[in-house]
This record gives C-alpha cells, sequence and structure tokens, in this order.
C-alpha cells in the first residue's frame, strides 16, 4: 500500500510540473515553446496577408445571392489544418501561407 501511495504521489507531482506550454497534438505546425494563443494568432495573420485582396477569384455579380470572393475569416481550427486543407481558392495563395508560417520559425508537425 505504501508502494502504491509512492507510485500515486509521484505521478502526481510529474503531472502538476509538466510544462503545459504546448497544445493540442491534431495542430498541424509545430515550434518549440509554441503555444496554442500564438499558433492561432500567427496563422490567422499569415491566412489574411496570403489572400489576395487585389484580384479575387470570381467577380460578384450585382444579381447574384451569393458571390464567390476570396474568404475573409480563416476556417475553424485552422491551425489543424495542413495549407491543402486550408480552403484557399488559389495555389499562390497557399503557397503564401505557408511562407509566411515558416518564416515565423513554424514547421509541419504531421503530413
Amino acid at each position: 500500500m505504501r508502494a502504491f501511495s509512492l507510485i500515486a504521489a509521484t505521478l502526481v507531482l510529474a503531472a502538476c510540473t509538466t510544462s503545459t506550454a504546448y497544445y493540442d497534438r491534431k495542430a498541424y505546425w509545430t515550434r518549440p515553446n509554441g503555444t496554442l494563443p500564438e499558433l492561432a494568432q500567427e496563422s490567422e495573420a499569415c491566412y489574411q496577408s496570403s489572400l489576395d485582396q487585389e484580384s479575387p477569384s470570381a467577380l460578384a455579380r450585382p444579381d447574384s445571392a451569393n458571390p464567390v470572393l476570396p474568404r475573409t475569416t480563416p476556417p475553424p481550427k485552422l491551425w489543424e489544418r495542413s495549407p491543402r486543407e486550408a480552403g484557399f481558392e488559389r495555389f499562390d495563395e497557399q503557397a503564401r501561407y505557408e511562407r509566411c508560417m515558416r518564416i515565423r520559425g513554424w514547421q509541419p508537425a504531421r503530413y
């Protein structure tokens, strides 16, 4: 019984001292000492900067209820998606997003 208590106490202490700075294991991007709030903020900033605001993929027609334009808000949980899954309408936007994330120090954690 004493050994069981010692093991339980060790596990509790180990869990308390484990760093919680890292985040969601499903995240596509990783960076040493990166946190989920940093990843979310930087992936959204890269997403916004990668969209080509000057030339949308399709021009809105006045009679169209659903114009086809580049997305201005990132998809939910963008950090869990690979650049291919992020919903870019053009390949150059996807490449700019990926390059921006790499410049900020993020690397793909899974492929």
